[in-house]
């Protein structure tokens, strides 16, 4: 039995393999691709897992350039496996640690997608799988790292998306705070009327720091379908 499932995105669109028993994508990816537009000529997917976001983005943008960083070997190798199959020439996937600034991207992106892991080491019991705790545990010192290294890929006209908890939204504030940015906080909710369990934040650099919270992602429309516009980012 294969380690790993050919699964599709994008209603068969795209084929994408990731591991069977690791960690397998949610909706995340589907909300960060759906914020890339025709302006962004070049696009970092900042742990990159095993390449959902950016094989989405290497579809629809087939004249970007999308560059994926992640330092997990079996996601690394994965995302390869899928470039390789659906025959995508403008996305490179590179092995190294997303926490080591590469000085050769320094404010050159001109959007930013990351999805980093949701839950801090020390205050939740860890999995005895390797690719669930790369992809799910990270400590606050190299969260911090993870967020300045972002802010530092992106260009002076670009941006920055970030999908996390919403429960560590004042961690992240408490980081962007001390840069010159325009942060929009996007509530996401399951349903209507719920409390957010994740959040969507957008960084773009500015002559001083601003907050501003915009309406939210309701993700489902009643228990067995997705809203319109979470529908729509599927295909």
């Amino acid at each position: 039995m294969n380690l790993y499932t050919k699964d599709h995105l994008l209603e068969n669109k795209i084929v994408y393999f990731q591991p069977r028993q690791g960690y397998r994508s949610g909706i995340e990816p589907i909300i960060l691709a759906a914020q890339a537009n025709y302006n962004d000529k070049s696009i970092l997917d900042l742990g990159s897992g095993c390449g959902p976001i950016s094989l989405i983005l290497a579809h629809r943008f087939p004249n970007a350039e999308i560059v994926g960083l992640e330092n997990n070997t079996v996601h690394f190798e994965l995302s390869q496996k899928s470039k390789k199959e659906n025959k995508f020439n403008n996305v490179e996937f590179k092995y190294e640690d997303v926490c080591l600034l590469n000085q050769k991207y320094m404010n050159y992106f001109d959007l930013v997608l990351s999805n980093p892991p949701f839950f801090f080491e020390n205050q939740i019991i860890k999995s005895k799988n390797d690719s669930i705790n790369n992809a799910k545990y990270i400590s606050k010192e190299k969260c911090e790292i993870w967020f300045k290294n972002l802010i530092n890929y992106t260009n002076e006209k670009g941006r920055a998306l970030i999908i996390n908890r919403f429960e560590n939204v004042d961690f992240m504030l408490g980081i962007f705070s001390h840069y010159n940015l325009i942060v929009e906080i996007t509530p996401i909710l399951s349903f209507k009327d719920t409390k957010p369990k994740n959040v969507l934040i957008s960084l773009k650099k500015n002559e001083n720091y601003v907050e501003k919270t915009k309406n939210e992602i309701i993700i489902h429309s009643n228990s067995s379908k997705y809203s319109k516009q979470v529908e729509d980012w599927f295909k």
